[in-house]
């Protein structure tokens, strides 16, 4: 499926009519799971401030262009839009869908009142669909609710399909942490569709909606949403400027650790998502000092090996700097990363290393001969530095 990355958010370039094929295969395929999310620019900016919730949506089955906003923003990382695909659409013909094929639909969550009437109004469009609704109790921002058999009575209905009423970035939370646990084969994150669906709330006419004014027809509807159409209409365009100026121009600051064991080889590890061996790093934002940057190598080091076994043996700050390649996988809103590296000795023995799985999935020590034919090309410079620099110690 083709993707882009709006504020770090993945974003599935698929028409209405995409979405329900992905899907029909998906509910085809027996014991396949996913669910599926609808960002729109207020989502983005969630996912933009909170790297586990950037991730969850990362980790979807599908992420639909959900927002005008969405289409306008592209550009600025030089990739177009096609289609809108928004929520209500979506749950709408995912209903009619779900009726022709004998898929059970569950829907959860959301004010009791709109609930119940969003199902009468169901049931009577789709006679034929099984669909029934539970309110789910209270939520936090979590997505953990205070029903403490909540999993186990969904699971004693088990719905091929659940439409998941919280709003985001709870119904986000919950997804993603109960996908596994669930007895269903998918969900989706509906948010307000059901508003429209009971009847609550009436969609913008077709014209406000293609010229891209349906946020006015809802603040119109609902003034008290004032503060959630700033962040879509004005603070979303803003932080995509500032995205973008930021990436074009400012490199992350990176501390990056050249291990060696008692038999000089070096240690590099496998990137859990991109799939290429390199040496454990990590971020150094704040660090300026001798003293910050190698209290941030010894932290990252930690946090990516699971071991502070490792002794400080030299310091070149600030010795590299490289561009983030062009690819169309997610990046973080610098150019690149300037890069200090250090020396370690590891004292520990290899059962103490325990890494961190969102990281990386693998590690090995590698003879100094061998490991520029292990790495990816923009990884190379950085380690002829270490090889150079600390050739007394190899």
């Amino acid at each position: 499926m083709k993707k882009i990355y709006i504020l770090g958010t993945k974003i599935n370039d698929l028409s209405l009519n995409e979405v329900i094929n992905q899907i029909k295969h998906h509910l085809n395929n027996n014991g396949e799971k996913g669910y599926i999310v609808t960002p729109n620019p207020e989502i983005c900016l969630i996912g933009y401030k909170n790297k586990k919730f950037r991730r969850i949506l990362k980790d979807s089955f599908i992420s639909i262009p959900d927002g005008f906003g969405l289409k306008l923003a592209a550009p600025l990382w030089g990739n177009f839009l096609n289609n809108r695909t928004t929520g209500i659409d979506l749950t709408k013909q995912l209903l009619k869908f779900a009726g022709k094929n004998n898929y059970s639909v569950l829907l959860l969550g959301g004010k009791q009142k709109i609930g119940l009437k969003a199902l009468k109004n169901i049931n009577k469009k789709h006679p034929n669909l099984t669909i029934q609704y539970i309110d789910g109790g209270n939520f936090n921002q979590k997505g953990e609710s205070d029903k403490l058999n909540l999993i186990s009575q969904i699971n004693d209905l088990a719905p091929d399909i659940i439409l998941v009423n919280l709003g985001a970035p709870k119904q986000e939370f919950f997804m993603a942490k109960n996908i596994d646990k669930l007895n269903t084969k998918l969900m989706l994150g509906v948010g307000g569709s059901i508003d429209f669906i009971a009847g609550e709330i009436k969609r913008a006419p077709q014209i406000w909606r293609k010229i891209g004014l349906e946020w006015l027809w809802r603040l119109i509807q609902e003034p008290r949403r004032w503060p959630r159409i700033i962040n879509a209409v004005i603070i979303f365009p803003l932080a995509c400027i500032y995205f973008r100026i930021h990436s074009q121009l400012f490199y992350r600051k990176n501390v990056a650790g050249f291990i060696i064991n008692d038999d000089k080889k070096i240690l590099v590890a496998k990137h859990a998502n991109n799939n290429y061996w390199q040496l454990p790093q990590g971020g150094a934002k704040n660090s300026k000092s001798k003293q910050e940057l190698q209290k941030a190598i010894l932290r990252e080091m930690k946090q990516e090996l699971g071991t502070d076994k490792f002794k400080v043996i030299k310091m070149l700050k600030n010795c590299y700097k490289y561009k983030w390649p062009k690819t169309d996988k997610d990046f973080d809103h610098f150019k690149g990363q300037k890069q200090t590296l250090f020396l370690l000795k590891f004292t520990g023995n290899n059962n103490d290393i325990k890494l961190d799985p969102r990281e990386h999935n693998q590690w090995q020590w590698v003879n100094k001969n061998k490991i520029l034919n292990l790495v990816p090309d923009f990884k190379k410079n950085l380690i002829k530095i270490g090889l150079k620099n600390f050739k007394n110690y190899l």
